[in-house]
């Protein structure tokens, strides 16, 4: 296989046959007029034929030398934007992040994080992706996701998380139910009433979770209608079809068919969380975890 001309030499032969002139050249390029020859000369004897006629008059290009010249004039600006745009990927700055989220981050921390991480990183190209929270510890671990905002706890050694959010679990209400005029209700009132839960299928952690905090106090919980995605919750709750628990966030966000109330006797807290393998981390990624950690000591 022939050998290949580095780019030194390259850059070299471009400069004498622009300036025709091996001592323009050499100043141009801040080295000895003798070692700018030697450089042609070893290009010439790599290539096996000649570039540049040298008379003690003048300079000038073969007609290979003149071919050579026009298609490698422009190797030296491809290769310096080549290593700017390196350098900006490795400092993270240009690239490309698949970002999953679950219900709970979609309307307050997903938002805000693609915001604040947007104005700062505009040319990192951000992947969305609504994803369960069991859906998204396998795309972190099959590498199709990069981070995820999902609910925890969670604790595995492959992956580094970030608790963004704890919030305390609200009831959630129609307009005229009798639970609306109290202050707060207890876990006991609540459980006497038929729920709107989200179906396993989409919401198995949380709804596991909400199961699991009433069966600590000794209730059962009485699952009437189920719903994919958190508007049909609220959209059944408002209708009057049950009642509903999810995180105190929701009150930011309610529709004028429901309100909420704090569940006194509940300890249970629902913890926001950004996840990321630890075996794929890349600068874009690492920015975006600092991002997430300036807006969480924020609202501290």
């Amino acid at each position: 296989m022939a050998q290949i001309p580095s780019s030194r030499d390259i850059e070299a032969f471009n400069v004498v046959a622009v300036e025709l002139s091996f001592r323009r050249a050499a100043e141009r390029l801040a080295i000895d007029q003798s070692a700018l020859s030697r450089r042609i000369r070893q290009l010439e004897e790599l290539l096996g034929y000649q570039l540049i006629r040298r008379t003690t008059r003048e300079v000038s290009l073969t007609q290979a030398g003149e071919i050579f010249h026009e298609r490698t004039r422009l190797i030296g600006a491809e290769i310096e934007k080549a290593t700017h745009a390196a350098r900006i990927a490795a400092e993270g700055k240009r690239g490309q992040l698949r970002i999953g989220y679950m219900s709970f981050a979609a309307i307050e921390w997903m938002p805000q994080a693609v915001a604040a991480f947007s104005r700062e990183f505009p040319d990192i190209e951000l992947e969305l992706r609504y994803i369960r929270t069991q859906g998204q510890k396998i795309e972190l671990a099959r590498n199709t996701i990069d981070l995820g905002f999902m609910l925890g706890p969670f604790n595995h050694p492959q992956f580094e998380t970030l608790q963004v959010e704890s919030e305390p679990l609200v009831v959630i209400l129609p307009i005229n139910h009798r639970l609306a005029t109290r202050p707060r209700v207890t876990l006991e009132d609540v459980a006497a009433y038929p729920m709107v839960l989200g179906s396993m299928a989409e919401w198995d952690f949380f709804r596991t979770f909400v199961v699991d905090a009433f069966a600590q106090a000794g209730h059962q919980v009485n699952v009437r209608y189920e719903a994919s995605n958190a508007m049909g919750i609220l959209g059944l709750v408002g209708s009057g079809m049950g009642v509903s628990v999810y995180s105190q966030s929701i009150e930011r966000f309610q529709p004028r068919t429901i309100m909420t109330r704090p569940i006194a006797d509940c300890p249970a807290r629902v913890e926001t969380l950004l996840v990321w393998n630890r075996a794929y981390k890349n600068p874009a990624l690492l920015n975006f975890v600092k991002t997430v950690k300036r807006l969480t000591s924020e609202r501290q």
